[in-house]
């Protein structure tokens, strides 16, 4: 498996930051190229929650379908996308620490027998793409907060 880990700590309470970092309405805000996110399961985001997410990278525009795969509030949020034999996988755990609020990141990517000696490299581009997601999220929330 490969991947990589974020952390950042943010000065407000736990329930807050989950809330906010888990709204979909919020998304453009700290992801950038988002141009669109679908809820495609009907009711609150949850385990089971599906939607369609597009990026625009360059030129193009691509979507993915992302499965919810825990969504404890206040603690925990994860979710996945798979794509022809490889699925990537984020997990952000909320805890509260002073006060504040600590966010970690694990982003995984896994992959069939056929993808393994390519899961390092996919694993350096969604760190491109997704590596400074938690300083955005808080760059995000405090902007929104004053």
């Amino acid at each position: 498996m490969a991947g990589f880990q974020r952390s950042v700590r943010i000065p407000l309470p736990v329930e807050q930051v989950f809330d906010f970092a888990t709204d979909l309405d919020h998304a453009s805000l700290f992801l950038p190229g988002v141009e669109r996110i679908e809820l495609l399961t009907p009711g609150a985001l949850r385990a089971g929650s599906r939607f369609r997410e597009t990026r625009r990278s360059g030129k193009k525009s691509r979507s993915a379908i992302i499965e919810v795969t825990e969504h404890t509030r206040p603690t925990v949020h994860a979710a996945k996308a798979a794509m022809a034999g490889m699925q990537a996988k984020y997990t952000f755990r909320f805890t509260p620490v002073d006060g504040e609020t600590l966010v970690e990141m694990i982003a995984e990517v896994r992959g069939s027998w056929l993808w393994r000696p390519f899961l390092g490299l996919m694993a350096r581009v969604m760190e491109k793409e997704d590596g400074e997601y938690l300083s955005r999220l808080k760059t995000a929330i405090m902007s929104q907060k004053a």
